[in-house]
């Protein structure tokens, strides 16, 4: 996973291509922490797949921007450019397999 930086966070967006995933946390939410090690585990097994992530705390413009109502959150960009928003971590299996819809045919990016 890729830690973005706090001010760069539109330039991260602006130039990735194609279907992104960002997950969006705070760094004391134990919840947070859980959602984070599901998706090491998915993306680890996914061989064309890579998450960025990113501390809401350091990026109040990207909460506003993407109207984030809680963490965690996974944004999530489609092929199409448009966003889909997941709070519910409910299994690796779960998240896994959201993953591998969203970047099928993809190449690694990130």
């Amino acid at each position: 996973m890729t830690e973005w930086e706090a001010r760069a966070w539109r330039q991260e967006i602006d130039a990735s291509e194609g279907a992104l995933a960002l997950f969006v946390y705070t760094p004391l939410c134990g919840t947070c922490a859980l959602a984070r090690r599901m998706l090491e585990v998915a993306e680890a097994s996914l061989a064309d797949v890579r998450i960025a992530s990113a501390n809401i705390n350091l990026m109040p413009g990207l909460a506003e921007a993407f109207r984030i109502e809680s963490v965690p959150c996974l944004l999530l960009r489609e092929r199409d450019g448009s966003w889909n928003k997941i709070y519910r971590f409910g299994s690796v299996v779960e998240v896994r397999a959201r993953l591998a819809e969203l970047f099928k045919g993809e190449e690694k990016r990130i």
